[in-house]
Parts: structure tokens; C-alpha cells; sequence
């Protein structure tokens, strides 16, 4: 493998020349027959260890991601060659450690890009569906999308939806989210359930004002609800009242 590392890569190209080019990493380097060029005799420098150079720190994350179960080959390339240079590079926040724990990080990105796909699949068809039949420029599509990418990705639950309503808007909104989650019924989608939305109240009077551990107030506000899968999700509507 050393010849390999050392030189080009399977494009024919320097592994870290090629990084400006975008591409990722061949899935496998050719055969080379079997001998002693796999070993390796890292640096300490003070506490710190290092690859002496890009060759031997290429050999050792290669090694290491394919211990974390990351497939190496598919980290887009200028990814791989930063951390090769963390590996190698003296500095105080280099060294392997630190290059391992950015094929750590690029494990747990890949793992929760699948979750993320995984769950936007199971809710594709039933939300696309009433969001369409709402239409996606309507407030009650809009909120209902807006819903759906957060289940998606797991965002949290809880949020403030647009920039704020009249009372009559409110009102009006109540009967369209009502009349969606009717549809949705209708349609026997069970993925999205209890569609409701409580009247308005004042959150500064019910000891609500403050936003979490934020600096950010409420006033009075709307509370529209709905269930994906078992979680229930609370968009906040600010209301404009009259003066």
C-alpha cells in the first residue's frame, strides 16, 4: 500500500492535489503484494502523537475508519486530506487524535443522514399528499411542511410559525387547520393525527412570558397542533392585537 499512498491515486491524480477537484476517494486501493511497507513509527511531540508524514498518516486513517465501520472511500476527498493533514501537521490542536475524531464526526453525520432519509421516506406519502391538497403556499400547507421537515430532522417539536397573525387570520387559520386534519382522516392517514388548535391567550398573564432560557418574550399567541408518529408538534403564532 505504501507505493500507492505515496503516489496517485486510482484517477491517476495525488490524493491531496486532487482534493481541489471535489472527488472522493477510490472505495479500494489496488493490490500490492504483502511485505513490511504496512508498518508505522508515529511522533510524540510533547504529549501529542503524529504521523511522521502524509504517506503514513493516510495508512493509519485508512485503517482507523475502516475500524469505525466509515467507508473511507466515500469521504469526499478534501475532507479526507484535511484530516490527513491533522494527522501529520505540528500544531496544538493537530495530531492523530484529533484526526480520528473528524472520521468520528463524519461517521455520525453519515449515520444521522441516514435517520434523517429514513424518516423523511416514512411520512413522504401522506404529507405530500395534504400538503398538496392544502396547497404549499397556503398558511395550513405551509405550517403542515414546515412540520414534516422538522419530524424529518428531528428538530425540536416546539417552534414559532411565521411572522404573526391578526385575530381574524387566527380564527380563519383555526378552521383551515381543522378542515386538514378532517382531510386527513377522511383519507385514512394515520401518520398525521390530532390536528387542533387552541384559541388565543396571553402568555404574559399565564406566567408563560418568557421564551425557555431566552431573552425573547411572549405576548399573546395561538398554539397549533398536530401528531406525526407519536410526536406532537407545537408551532406558536404570535397574535397582532388591535390597539
Amino acid at each position: 500500500m505504501r507505493g500507492w499512498i505515496a503516489g496517485k491515486n486510482r484517477t491517476g491524480r495525488h490524493p491531496v492535489t486532487a482534493a481541489r477537484s471535489g472527488e472522493t476517494l477510490p472505495r479500494n486501493p489496488p493490490d500490492e503484494p504483502a511485505g513490511d511497507e504496512g508498518v508505522t513509527m508515529t511522533k510524540m511531540i510533547g504529549h501529542v502523537e503524529y504521523a511522521n508524514d502524509e504517506k503514513e498518516a493516510t495508512e493509519l486513517l485508512i485503517a482507523y475508519s475502516d475500524e469505525i465501520g466509515l467507508p473511507w472511500g466515500v469521504i469526499p476527498l478534501a475532507k479526507w486530506a484535511a484530516s490527513v493533514r491533522i494527522a501529520h501537521t505540528e500544531s496544538d490542536k493537530n495530531g492523530l487524535v484529533a484526526a480520528k475524531k473528524t472520521l468520528d464526526d463524519d461517521l455520525f453525520e453519515q449515520r444521522r443522514a441516514e435517520r434523517v432519509a429514513a424518516r423523511e421516506a416514512a411520512i413522504e406519502g401522506q404529507g405530500d399528499s395534504l400538503v398538496k391538497a392544502a396547497g404549499a403556499k397556503t398558511l395550513a400547507g405551509s405550517l403542515l411542511a414546515q412540520c414534516q421537515h422538522h419530524y424529518g430532522q428531528a428538530n425540536n417539536p416546539s417552534f414559532t410559525f411565521g411572522p404573526g397573525m391578526s385575530e381574524a387570520d387566527y380564527a380563519a387559520f383555526q378552521t383551515e387547520w381543522s378542515e386538514l386534519g378532517e382531510l386527513a382522516d377522511e383519507r385514512g392517514y394515520d401518520q398525521f393525527t390530532d390536528f387542533y388548535a387552541l384559541d388565543i391567550q396571553n402568555k404574559a398573564a399565564l406566567g408563560k412570558k418568557q421564551v425557555g432560557d431566552t431573552l425573547a418574550t411572549r405576548g399573546w399567541q395561538g398554539n397549533v397542533f398536530v401528531t406525526i408518529l407519536g410526536a406532537r408538534f407545537n408551532a406558536h403564532i404570535d397574535i397582532k392585537k388591535k390597539k
